[in-house]
């Protein structure tokens, strides 16, 4: 097979997983709005007694940050903008909280690397990520972590993606914007745990849209390489062509030349 041929291969396999990407991250998106609504009016609901206790967790407790990171190739500038952010956290002296760390991919540097809970290839995390999803249900229920963050590359569209560092807990502000609630419902038992699988759930949708989008903005920006790859590949096959003309244009005139100079020598 010709290198333009593996290319165009590549080109379209990519285009693929973005749209696969794309719809898997729109249903957790559904699942995580639902999830967030159902949070907000437990929490801010005036019929209901909340234990105000039942989401502090401890200020002084480790920050958990998650690096998503692509092992695919063409991908290099979306793993340095995350290798980048990594060495940021791991030497900032401002924040005295010890950090733990997941990484995802194996092209996210783990070299003499604190903390780090677990580190799987991104391959592996996609055929099945049930242990770091566990490990999120087990540190929040034994409130390990006073803070997580997501850090990814966010594919919005085939000509913008932004590298985002995203705090996912405690809660973002957005809880508690309305004003008034007026579902009605009844609850038997204690609702601090539905709260605390609520919230559970909520950061495993939002782990769940970030690898989609992150999986989206790797072969997005891989597609524009390879399409890029593609139009340098027509432009020199077609320099060479023209190259190709002009020689044998050159021996046309050459032999034509010849022939004339024999004819005058008679």
């Amino acid at each position: 097979m010709s290198l333009k041929n593996v290319v165009k291969v590549m080109n379209f396999h990519s285009l693929l997983r973005v749209d696969t990407s794309r719809k898997a991250a729109n249903k957790y998106s559904a699942l995580e709005e639902v999830t967030t609504d159902m949070i907000d009016n437990i929490v801010n609901n005036r019929n209901i007694v909340l234990d105000v206790t039942a989401l502090r967790v401890d200020a002084k407790a480790p920050v958990l940050n998650i690096y998503i990171g692509s092992d695919l190739g063409f991908c290099s500038n979306l793993n340095a903008l995350v290798n980048k952010q990594l060495t940021l956290d791991e030497n900032d002296e401002e924040e005295t909280r010890e950090k733990h760390k997941i990484i995802i991919g194996k092209k996210i540097h783990n070299n003499k690397l604190k903390n780090v809970v677990k580190h799987v290839l991104r391959e592996d995390f996609d055929d099945d990520h049930t242990d770091i999803l566990m490990y999120l249900d087990e540190s929040m229920r034994a409130k390990r972590y006073s803070q997580i963050n997501i850090i990814y590359n966010h594919y919005y569209n085939a000509t913008e993606v932004e590298f985002k560092k995203k705090t996912i807990f405690p809660l973002p502000k957005h809880f508690g914007e309305k004003t008034t609630y007026n579902e009605d419902f009844a609850y038997e038992g204690e609702i601090e745990a539905l709260l605390q699988n609520l919230v559970i759930l909520y950061l495993q949708y939002e782990l769940e849209i970030a690898s989609n989008v992150a999986y989206a903005a790797e072969n997005i920006y891989r597609q524009n390489v390879t399409t890029e790859s593609l139009k340098k590949i027509d432009e020199r096959e077609e320099e060479a062509h023209r190259v190709e003309l002009r020689e044998e244009k050159d021996k046309q005139f050459a032999k034509v030349l010849d022939n004339y100079t024999k004819l005058t020598n008679y």
